[in-house]
């Protein structure tokens, strides 16, 4: 078992599976808007990467995690869109929606303990939707209540 699966998993009441799937549909999200060199570089570090993703590929309900991506970012457009797809996959892998907020800056505090960094915050640029979710503190205090209730607004008009 991976210890940031396993971290995150604990942290937020997942079994390792459904950690794997949520962090493998925001993995496969940096994956297609980075630049290939810095995606290869996590995955040579972090080599489960490319496991969480094919977890979240593989995973049920409508064509799998990632089946959702390309639809729901396509009928949203904006960074709306690009963030439409991982929500409703975090979702389908049991972490409620309001938890995003929290769970991508934690997900990226885990990789950093085995990458640099820079790397990581060179792949949130790709994806400005996620850097925002990176960028949002974990306290409650710093926004991420607001945050967590826009994501909710977010999965509302997805299934309107």
């Amino acid at each position: 078992m991976n210890a940031v699966i396993t971290q995150l998993a604990g942290q937020f009441g997942l079994s390792p599976a459904q950690a794997e799937s949520a962090a493998g549909a925001i993995l496969h999200l940096v994956q297609t808007r980075a630049a290939g060199g810095d995606f290869e570089r996590l995955l040579e570090a972090v080599p489960q990467v490319q496991e969480w993703i094919g977890q979240a590929a593989a995973a049920p309900a409508g064509g799998g995690l990632l089946g959702s991506l390309g639809s729901l970012a396509g009928s949203l457009g904006g960074s709306g869109g690009e963030l439409g797809g991982p929500l409703a996959a975090v979702q389908q892998a049991g972490l409620k929606p309001e938890l995003l907020a929290q769970f991508v800056p934690a997900l990226l505090q885990q990789l950093s303990q085995h990458v640099d960094p820079a790397l990581i915050a060179r792949l949130l640029e790709a994806v400005p939707a996620l850097r925002g979710l990176g960028a949002a503190s974990t306290t409650a205090s710093s926004g991420g209540e607001g945050l967590g209730a826009a994501l909710g607004g977010l999965l509302g008009k997805l299934g309107g």
